[in-house]
């Protein structure tokens, strides 16, 4: 590889020898120092092949708990064939003498693992032009083995976080539930407002890090409730993008427009607009247009495209919110899995987002066919258990008896159940059970009605 990148590039892979050199020769002074980086590194962060068989050998000391040091790894290269190889037992013990202490190990262990990743990001640059040069070449399948480099390396890359201490964690949770009380004095809701009192106190609000599940039959109101969900989150001043695989944004923002204005979402659909009706959009327009909502309606994205997307526009501080309707719609990356293992890497990588961007992501979700004559249950999710395992929340808007409810079925930060909340006919208004208004503070109606 480094052959090839020279060739190619006219220019050294990046590497550091000198720091190289020193780790191995501290790891031998110090056999200790080994449980400091084997989170930061590996065998394969080395750019010299005989660097690469010495930390090898110590690493595999340390895993049988034999002592590591000079003479313990000389004869352990020795025994695997691989002493010369490595340079022989002058290379070995000028290893240690280029060093005086481990004091240092772990900066320097961190910067060889810095230099390693520059090395593969070059090398799949470097194939992925060699690739696109290639006459023929899907554009899918191209997304497709880039994607799943960059996945590849992303995992090696972990090996850089080598943990966070019980007392940080516990002095950050403080600091944490410090400020989630002085939200509560202040009348702050924890998570992004849900517009909804019994769903705001069920679960805090959308808080981030959360994968939220909206599942439902079709007809039942899921792709309307999302938009009220969407509408509340912006009007607290949240940046909402949301994702739509279904229907175009004009035909979303008819449905929010005829839930502000009043006028009939039939009407608006039909063209059958009155001057009065006009009159009355006109007035919503101003506040309504200017909602920090950002649309993608483009179909057969892939969750990779999500999750770049979330990347880009959370760092301009416009993603607070990703709503994506709907989860079987999703395009996933590998075209060749089964449908299950497609649904669990879609499923997965939401997740991972919402973890990484430190942000919550709802997800619609389709039902199967059993729901449609039964209350829903998490066993109704269509085509995969990887939804139910990998949610957070997981919420079922359903009618019962000209009611309408939400079915909490599973909440790891809180309270399950149900509770009604009011819809007009149309589905384009939300709200509490004794007012449209949201902001009545209404205690939930936990109970199972009957379907």
């Amino acid at each position: 590889m480094a052959i090839n990148m020279k060739n190619n590039l006219g220019k050294i892979p990046p590497q550091d020898l000198d720091i190289e050199a020193a780790v191995l020769g501290s790891l031998m002074l110090a056999g200790d120092a080994i449980h400091k980086v084997s989170g930061i590194i590996k065998a394969g962060s080395f750019y010299l092949q005989s660097h690469q068989q010495v930390f090898d050998a110590i690493k595999g000391l340390s895993d049988m708990n034999k002592p590591i040091d000079l003479l313990t790894v000389t004869k352990a290269l020795k025994d695997r064939d691989q002493l010369d190889k490595a340079g022989g037992p002058i290379f070995i013990t000028q290893l240690c003498s280029r060093v005086a202490s481990a004091g240092h190990i772990v900066y320097h262990a961190g910067i060889i693992q810095q230099l390693y990743l520059q090395r593969e990001l070059i090398k799949i640059g470097t194939e992925t032009v060699t690739e696109a040069f290639e006459e023929g070449v899907e554009i899918d399948d191209l997304f497709a083995s880039l994607n799943q480099k960059i996945s590849s390396l992303e995992n090696n890359s972990m090996y850089t976080n080598s943990g966070q201490s019980h007392g940080d964690v516990f002095q950050n949770m403080i600091l944490e539930m410090e400020q989630d009380c002085i939200n509560h004095a202040n009348g702050i809701q924890p998570g992004i407002d849900t517009g909804l009192k019994g769903l705001n106190l069920a679960t805090g609000g959308w808080r981030n890090t959360n994968l939220i599940i909206l599942a439902s039959r079709p007809g039942v109101g899921k792709t309307s409730l999302a938009l009220h969900f969407a509408k509340m989150a912006a009007r607290s001043g949240k940046w909402i993008n949301f994702y739509s695989l279904e229907m175009k944004a004009p035909d979303l923002h008819r449905i929010m427009v005829s839930g502000e204005s009043g006028v009939s979402r039939t009407a608006i659909r039909d063209g059958q607009l009155t001057d009065q009706d006009w009159n009355t959009i006109n007035r919503i327009s101003a506040q309504f247009e200017k909602l920090p909502i950002l649309w993608y309606d483009t179909a057969g994205l892939t969750s990779s495209r999500i999750r770049y997307n979330t990347i880009r526009n959370r760092k301009a501080g416009r993603c607070d919110l990703v709503i994506i309707d709907y989860l079987q719609l999703v395009k996933p990356v590998d075209a060749k899995a089964n449908r299950e293992q497609q649904i669990s890497e879609i499923t997965r990588t939401l997740k991972g987002i919402a973890l990484a961007e430190d942000i919550p992501i709802i997800c619609l979700s389709q039902l199967n066919r059993a729901a449609a004559d039964e209350k829903p249950q998490l066993h109704h999710l269509r085509e995969s258990g990887a939804i139910e395992q990998d949610a957070d929340i997981v919420v079922f808007p359903f009618r019962s008896d000209c009611k309408y409810f939400l079915s909490i079925a599973k909440n790891r930060r809180g309270e399950v159940g149900d509770f009604e909340i009011r819809a007009n006919q149309e589905m384009t208004v939300f709200g509490n059970l004794n007012n449209l208004d949201s902001t009545i503070p209404v205690s939930p109606r936990i109970n199972d009605p009957p379907f």
